[in-house]
């Protein structure tokens, strides 16, 4: 019986009606299954008496099909929903970080506290040295020099459409960037940190960011264009991504090898994560319009963000893909 109502279920509710009874199987305690969709013209006599017959068991195979049916849809439902994607984890909230302390260069009129000096000394590198090394929140550090800052520079990931980028990669030098001191700090008073760095002589300027939200929780970020889309060259002359932009973009998500998670992060949120990296700035609701809504996506493993670029090359609605999986 189980494995005759299995089949009725494949076909659906509407093959209720569909049990073809023939004339050898009256005796046989399970109805014979027919793909037929007809009974022929004497269908209804033949039906008719088969059921007054057998009530009890079509009644059975009926409830059958019905529960099969049922959970086939609910299934499909099922499947919808856990191809929609997640909210954004509550945390945790990263309360590390990173700085950068850029040192004075030689003519350098951009600073106003290198402005009427030269280069950065040997000895006032070692005080910059001695601060990092005894200050209780500096978790390590390096010195940056000006051709590694170069060369990190064109080891960033570029889009295809920031021709920007491209042009300053075509005539950047080791000369035009900062040695720097870089390093990663754990909790702490990172503002007397700052000040201590700052106060130094040869030193151009000072960063402290908060570890970024979504490393460690994704790792690929898919931004969509925001309400004023200015800040993304592909976003220029449009407005926000559509409810159908979005949805073209997550099924293409779904369409990337081994998707493990998918995030969907609104504008608040958004807002929420840059008041944290950027601590120190007054961020305000009034950049919420700057904010772009995205997806991030926790794969199997580590994205190859080039490949992944050019799936999303042209597609409308799409700011920016970044890796967010690094160091």
């Amino acid at each position: 019986m189980s494995r005759k109502t299995g089949d009725l279920g494949g076909l659906g509710v509407a093959r209720v009606v569909s049990v073809h009874v023939s004339p050898d199987s009256q005796d046989s305690p399970e109805p014979a299954v027919s793909e037929e969709l007809s009974f022929g013209d004497d269908r209804e006599p033949r039906l008719g008496g088969w059921l007054r017959a057998h009530r009890g068991l079509v009644g059975v195979v009926a409830v059958s099909v019905l529960l099969l049916a049922g959970v086939s849809v609910g299934g499909w439902v099922l499947y919808q929903r856990s191809r929609q994607p997640l909210s954004p984890p509550d945390g945790p909230w990263p309360q590390t970080g990173t700085f950068s302390a850029f040192l004075c260069q030689g003519g350098d009129t951009a600073s106003e506290a290198c402005s009427d000096r030269g280069a950065v000394t040997a000895e006032e590198k070692q005080a910059v040295a001695a601060v990092l090394n005894t200050s209780p929140v500096v978790k390590d550090f390096h010195f940056e020099t000006q051709e590694e800052a170069l060369a990190n520079f064109r080891a960033l990931p570029v889009a295809e459409e920031d021709h920007a980028h491209e042009a300053l990669l075509d005539t950047i030098e080791a000369a035009d960037l900062p040695e720097s001191y870089r390093g990663a700090i754990g909790p702490g008073d990172w503002r007397a940190l700052k000040r201590r760095l700052e106060a130094l002589p040869g030193v151009s300027r000072v960063y402290v960011f908060r570890d970024y939200f979504w490393r460690g929780k994704a790792d690929l970020s898919i931004a969509l264009c925001p309400q004023a889309g200015e800040s993304y060259e592909r976003c220029e002359g449009r407005g926000a991504a559509s409810q159908t932009d979005k949805d073209d973009v997550l099924g293409r998500i779904y369409a990337l090898p081994g998707v493990e998670a998918v995030y969907f992060e609104d504008r608040a949120h958004a807002l929420k994560v840059w008041r944290h990296v950027w601590w120190e700035r007054a961020v305000t609701n009034r950049d919420l319009p700057n904010m772009p809504e995205a997806y991030y996506v926790k794969l199997a493993a580590p994205p190859v963000i080039r490949d992944i670029r050019k799936s999303f090359a042209g597609v409308a609605g799409v700011a920016e893909v970044s890796d967010v999986s690094g160091p």
